[in-house]
This record gives C-alpha cells, structure tokens and sequence, in this order.
C-alpha cells in the first residue's frame, strides 16, 4: 500500500471529509482509473451532499466496497422513504461490514460484570430495582470466560468491557481481573466505566497500570449540586474533588483517554455540562447519550427516535455476574437471557441460532423482535 493509500484509509476512518477529498484528487491525478481513488472522492461528496456519480464510478471499476456503499445507500432509502441521510449512511456500513467479517462467529465486545455493585442509584438506571444487587462471579467462572476467548483468531480486535451494570471499581479484584485479561487474550483491550466517586488517588494510579485500556468513562451527568444529587444520589462536591485530582493527574502524565458523559434530556443543560466539562477539566473529552429506557426496564421514555439501522450489539455479549448472558448491554436486568456460561462456551451461546440469526438476517432492528425493534442504541 502506498503512503497515499494509507492516508485515504486513515482519513476515511476519521471521517476527515474534506482532506479526503482532496488526497483522492490527487491519487486520480495520477491515475484517473483507480477505484480506491474513485470510491475515496465518493465518500466524500456523499458527506457534503453532492450526490453519488462517484461512487458509481468507483462500483463500475469492480471495487466491491464501493458497491457496499451504493446498496446501503439503497437499503435505507427503501426502508426510510426520505432522503438518505449522510451520518446514518456511514454507521450502517459499519454494520454491514460487521456482517462480512470474523465477528459473525465471535463477539467483538464482552461486557463482564464481575461484581453486581453500585454506589449510585441513577434515576435513569435500572440498578435501584435490579434483583442481583450484590452478584459476585466466582474467580472460577472469570478464569472460564477468559479461557473461552482464547479460543478466538488473534487477529481479531476484542474489547473487554470490566462492567455491565455496576461500578467496576468497587470490586477489588477488578485490577487482577485487568491484568488476566491482557496477559492471557493478545487481542484484546479493554474498557472501564466509573461515577467517578471511588477514583481515590490509589485507584487512579493502579488504573494508569493497566495495559491496552481504550478508554476510562466517566458517567458524571449533572455540573449543578441539585440536580446532580436528586439524579444520582451522590454528593456532587465529593465526585468534583475526585476529578479534579484525576485531571491533574492527567495533566502531567496519566496513559488513557478520560471520557466524561451525560445521559442526555434535549434541554439546555446538555450544553451546559458540555461547557463546564470543556472549562474545568480540558484533558479530558466529552459525551452526550440518548436516554433510553433500557429494553423497556426503566421508567421516563427515550429522548430519542429509534433509528433506521441494524444493531452493532448483535455482535457483542452481555454476561452478568450470575454467569448468565443477557441479550445485549442494554438489557440491563437480564429480561432475556440466551445463555448461561457456566454451563456452555461464549463461542456456542454467540453462535446459537435463535441469536446468530439477528446479525445474520436482521439488516434493520426494525424488522426485529422486541425490545431490539424500539431500542435506540
């Protein structure tokens, strides 16, 4: 691969439209029969709106993801009845390509909940009314689940995601349980989520210790005493004093990236918690999340319609620290179970056929059963 064809690759997937467009340009410059080059500049004008001639050209020239492209464009243009929306465009190629790769046999995310512990209690969650409070997996059954991944192609990326629903950090095992992970699965890289209140400053450095994290996630949601506090049942000022000694720490040399989210509402205060993020913590990045109503388990509605697209968590599986797996991560109380790992492999339940046939025929969740139909992530 040239260096120019690895850049159109990396601008691609950054979705940098604009220098995209301009690194095809140059490749058809110098060679006006490239399909790379073709299907390049296609991507780019369908981003800024100016139709799809390229891509077709690039389809014409046999190139097979160009031809990808043209039948999503298709596809959604049938199912919505509208004009195709760009951003919808690109994130059900992701799902497509999902569908011609490795990840139809194996799980490209594991959510692990080892501990079925929260100090919080989100009104927007469904961890106040779960059943398994307080669920501890055995060490035996971590030790299974990561000798069942073993058994995946290492050339294929895993994310591990050390929670479900429950703060992972307040399983003291949980940086153990980190390290059998990276040690034992080369391809994998894992994922950690936190309210923020137990980040002391031991736990943040053992944190810095861990190997391949993608990413530490905050779910802060509310900057104003209040309505933090009724959200949440937290004292705010307490979870502030922990993030700021993160922030600094990340000032001066902290390994991962910081994600602080919001379970967003529609309303004003969604940009506020963005301006406040951007202005006290700048090291750190920000989020914005659609409410949902957690496969129909929590109360308050979605702020959100549910979109015309297939679902990316058909391909990944949810274990709780029962041992059973739900059906996705946002089946948060586990209403539908499709296996349980304490008695069969990740592998036979991933691949059982009532749920193998969701990512293999479902190319829209709205030709799915309930609750994928109304989901909204």
């Amino acid at each position: 691969m040239t260096t120019l064809e690895t850049q159109i690759a990396q601008l691609t997937a950054a979705q940098n439209w604009v220098a995209l467009h301009a690194a095809a340009e140059q490749l058809l410059a110098g060679n006006k029969s490239s399909s790379l080059g073709w299907r390049a500049k296609g991507i780019a004008e369908l981003m800024s709106g100016s139709g799809t001639l390229a891509l077709l050209q690039a389809a014409a020239l046999g190139d097979q993801d160009a031809m990808l492209w043209i039948g999503v464009i298709q596809e959604l243009g049938l199912v919505t009845g509208q004009p195709v929306q760009a951003g919808l465009v690109v994130k059900q190629v992701q799902y497509q390509r999902l569908r011609r790769s490795g990840y139809m046999d194996w799980p490209k995310e594991i959510h692990l909940e080892t501990l079925a512990l929260c100090n919080a209690k989100c009104s927007f969650c469904p961890y106040p009314n779960m059943e398994r409070q307080g669920d501890r997996m055995p060490d035996e059954l971590i030790e299974k689940i990561i000798g069942d991944l073993q058994a995946m192609p290492k050339n294929l990326p895993l994310i591990v995601s050390l929670f479900k629903v429950n703060d992972p950090l307040l399983d003291k095992r949980i940086f153990s349980i980190a390290h059998q992970v990276t040690n034992h699965l080369s391809n994998a890289r894992l994922r950690l989520f936190t309210n923020g209140s137990p980040l002391t400053d031991s736990i943040v450095e053992k944190i810095a210790g861990i190997q391949r994290l993608e990413h530490l996630w905050v779910s802060l949601n509310e900057c104003e005493e209040t309505a933090y506090e009724t959200l949440m049942g937290l004292p705010l000022r307490r979870t502030l004093e922990k993030l700021d000694a993160l922030h600094a720490r990340v000032a001066v040399g902290f390994p991962h990236q910081v994600v602080v989210s919001r379970v967003a509402d529609q309303s004003e205060r969604d940009l506020a918690f963005v301006r406040f993020v951007k202005e006290r913590y700048p090291h750190f990045s920000t989020f914005l999340i659609g409410r949902g109503d957690w496969a129909g388990q929590v109360a308050g509605g979605q702020t959100t319609a549910t979109p015309p697209l297939g679902c990316e968590r058909w391909f990944e599986v949810s274990i709780m620290a029962s041992g059973k797996v739900a059906l996705c991560c946002m089946d948060g109380e586990g209403k539908h179970v499709i296996g349980d790992v304490r008695q069969d492999s990740i592998y036979d339940i991933y691949n059982h056929p009532d749920y193998r046939k969701m990512r293999q025929f479902q190319s829209f969740r709205a030709g799915a059963a309930a609750p994928c139909d109304s989901c909204v992530y």
